[in-house]
């Protein structure tokens, strides 16, 4: 991979020179980048670091694991449009994922709402720990919707057909 030499990559680029596995490590790598700026632990006073840290390594893990399995699942059966793929199902995963935030974000408000009327307030410490799984369930759902859908296509007769007779 070229880090810094962008006019080597456009090159590369250009010429057609750059193989899948190569561009694959470098969404990989963006991604994870992207995971990690996004969740710099920051010490606020309302959240505890220990918090932070757990949510910045559970998203590098799902990120990680998550885009290198539906590579495989894609170079396991045609190997065609990875990244047409990828980016498509990623929006429509994104959407159904936010519909899931909607419904758990809406009972956990009315649990917590009945819970604060009978006189029981949630301690911080559980209360980031209901933050952690809720933020590893929206992942877990995420991935489940991107390679559920990674692996019908691949099992779709018609991506099995040779491109050249479509």
């Amino acid at each position: 991979m070229i880090w810094f030499k962008i006019k080597r990559l456009e090159k590369l680029l250009a010429q057609g020179e750059l193989s899948d596995i190569t561009a694959f490590k470098y969404l990989l790598s963006h991604l994870l980048l992207w995971a990690l700026l996004n969740n710099i632990p920051v010490n606020t006073p309302s959240v505890p670091l220990w918090s932070l840290y757990a949510k910045l390594l559970i998203a590098l893990a799902a990120i990680s694991w998550g885009i290198s399995k539906t590579f495989k699942i894609n170079q396991n059966g045609d190997g065609r449009d990875y990244l047409k793929r990828l980016i498509s199902l990623s929006l429509v995963a994104s959407l159904k994922t936010l519909v899931i935030f909607f419904i758990i974000a809406a009972i956990i408000a009315t649990a917590m709402l009945f819970a604060a009327k009978i006189g029981f307030i949630l301690p911080d410490f559980w209360n980031d720990i209901l933050n952690l799984l809720v933020h590893l369930l929206l992942l877990g759902a995420y991935y489940k919707i991107l390679l559920t859908s990674f692996s019908r296509i691949n099992a779709s007769p018609v991506s099995k057909q040779n491109p050249s007779n479509l």
